[in-house]
Formats: C-alpha cells, sequence, structure tokens
C-alpha cells in the first residue's frame, strides 16, 4: 500500500520489546533503524574491515562537536575514510536487517506519520519494498524449515 500509494512518512512499528522505525519518500523506502541492531554504524564498518578504528573515534569525535551537522556516514565520506558505496552497502544491510527483524515479531502494533521525513539522515536509499518482503519471507520459511530444507532444493 506505502509504494502503490507513493506516500511519504514514518511507519513505527512496535513489539513489547523491540521498535523499527521506516521512513517512505514517494512510496519507497529509504531508511530504517531498529530491531536487532547492535552496535553503531561506525562499530559494524570497523567489525567489516571497512573502516580503521581510529578514524572511526575520529569522525565520532567531530560528529560529537558539531551537533546538528553530517552523520557520522557522510563525515567518513568526506574525510576518505570510506568509500560512499561501500557505505551505502552497510546501510542497506542495516535496513534489511531491521525489517527482518520486524517480520519475524509474532505481535506489536504500528503507527503511521503521514509526511514525516528522516531529516536527521544524510544517506537515504531506495530500497524495492518487493524483493525485500520477498527476501524476508524466503527467510522466514527456511528459517521455520530448517537448514537441511534448502540444501535439498525444497521451498
Amino acid at each position: 500500500m506505502m509504494q502503490l500509494g507513493g506516500v511519504d512518512g514514518l511507519l513505527t512499528l512496535r513489539a513489547p520489546r523491540a521498535t523499527c522505525e521506516v521512513w517512505f519518500q514517494h512510496g519507497r523506502l529509504v531508511f530504517a533503524r531498529g530491531g536487532d541492531q547492535s552496535g553503531t554504524l561506525g562499530d559494524e564498518l570497523v567489525r567489516r574491515g571497512l573502516l580503521d578504528r581510529d578514524a572511526c573515534e575520529d569522525a565520532a569525535s567531530l560528529r560529537r562537536g558539531r551537533r546538528g551537522g553530517p552523520r557520522i556516514g557522510t563525515i567518513l565520506v568526506e574525510r576518505g575514510a570510506i568509500r560512499r558505496e561501500d557505505l551505502e552497502a552497510v546501510l542497506r544491510e542495516r535496513i534489511k536487517a531491521a525489517i527482518y527483524d520486524a517480520v519475524e515479531w509474532t505481535e506489536g502494533r504500528f503507527t503511521f506519520e503521514a509526511g514525516a521525513q528522516a531529516l536527521d539522515e544524510d544517506v537515504l536509499l531506495d530500497v524495492g519494498l518487493e524483493s525485500l518482503l520477498l527476501e524476508c519471507m524466503t527467510r522466514l520459511d527456511h528459517a521455520r524449515r530448517g537448514p537441511e530444507a534448502g540444501e535439498r532444493g525444497v521451498s
């Protein structure tokens, strides 16, 4: 419905122990956060070997000194510490992880704030909902059937 309606806004999903926020622009998912994400973006970039720990700490320090300024990812790209493509790939994976986690919930509530923008995010993506939801359903199916189901070619 979001995509067909071409809506802008914030969909907030709340479960008893978790929250997931999903932003849409013109019906396309542009950002999401929440779910089971552990650690900061900088920590994840370091863990994946895309960023040096010192560069991460320098950017975090610079970010703390410039409230209201660019986010840490943008600072890292501007300083040449990471390529924008790598940053976007990690953000895309974090968005998928947040959505995957929320799809597995068995109870919860949602609210939608029409017109809300992800204003505090410097890097917005354009994630296709159809393919993302298909990935979610495939992942859930494999999780329920067990890893051996995928190995036998059963779907």
